[in-house]
């Protein structure tokens, strides 16, 4: 079992390393931890367990850590698909909605989360043995892994708050990430020492190559925030991005006449210094 503990950690260790968008990493995450859950699932009904010390300790030690990155995975993958995609105060208040289900959640464990912050062991015998199902029947409003042979009375509910608590600070960081760009897109700069000199038109089209290009954040942002912190940043104006795109992208020729002058000016520049 310590062994497919191992290599999970390892691959998960691998892709938070990753330099992919949070989407991307939250679809792998979950296929890689269903796939450690399915390994130790099949472990279990293969080779059992040698005594009940070691039943407890897979349950409440092995299986929580796949289980819990399941919860948190799935989680995040689900508020970044339903995150709004226009405006600071929506984007706050849905955060701060997700918060709150969150403490609720907590507050309906309330003694199971501070068994498991105070580092418990009494109820051991009881939460992670297979026949302490006997005793306990937990009716979890939050299902990621079921099977029902597969679970103790409270593995999965320790998985889930460990998990909750993970997507908890994900939240944080999120909200702070939003602030920040709300700060600085809030506050013009004036007098700052670097302009853009060129047309709006030609910052729509750099905004638009960073962000298909994965420059900035991976690719992963919001054009209207970015644009707001462009303008903020190199003292520009631009009150609507997307219908200005929209006038880049009705061009007949050269859709993107100032990026294509860029490289020529680059190239120009690089021969002259040559000569």
């Amino acid at each position: 079992m310590q062994q497919l503990l191992d290599s999970f950690e390892t691959d998960l260790q691998t892709l938070r390393g990753s330099k992919l968008s949070i989407m991307d990493e939250s679809k792998k995450g979950i296929h890689l931890c269903q796939k450690a859950l399915s390994e130790m699932r099949l472990a279990v009904y293969t080779n059992g367990f040698a005594n009940q010390e070691d039943e407890i300790h897979f349950f409440k030690h092995i299986k929580s850590k796949p289980l819990q990155y399941l919860v948190y995975y799935t989680e995040v993958r689900k508020c970044e698909l339903r995150l709004p995609q226009l405006g600071k105060k929506p984007k706050l208040r849905f955060l701060r909605e997700q918060r709150q289900r969150i403490n609720r959640f907590f507050s309906k464990h309330l003694e199971v989360r501070h068994y498991l912050l105070e580092g418990g062991k009494d109820m051991d015998a009881i939460y992670f043995l297979l026949n302490g199902r006997r005793y306990f029947s937990l009716r979890l409003d939050y299902h990621y892994h079921q099977d029902t042979l597969f679970e103790t009375s409270h593995d999965v509910l320790f998985s889930t708050i460990q998990g909750m608590e993970r997507f908890g600070r994900y939240l944080m960081e999120k909200e702070q990430q939003i602030k920040k760009v709300l700060s600085i897109s809030g506050h013009r700069h004036i007098g700052t020492p670097f302009n853009f000199t060129l047309p709006p038109t030609a910052a729509m089209e750099l905004i638009y190559a960073l962000r298909e290009a994965k420059a900035i954040n991976h690719g992963n942002f919001e054009i209207k925030a970015f644009t707001d912190f462009f303008c903020s940043t190199f003292d520009i104006e631009i009150k609507d991005p997307y219908a200005l795109f929209g006038q880049i992208s009705n061009r007949k020729k050269q859709r993107a006449k100032y990026l294509q002058q860029m490289p020529d000016a680059l190239l120009n520049f690089l021969d002259e210094r040559d000569a």
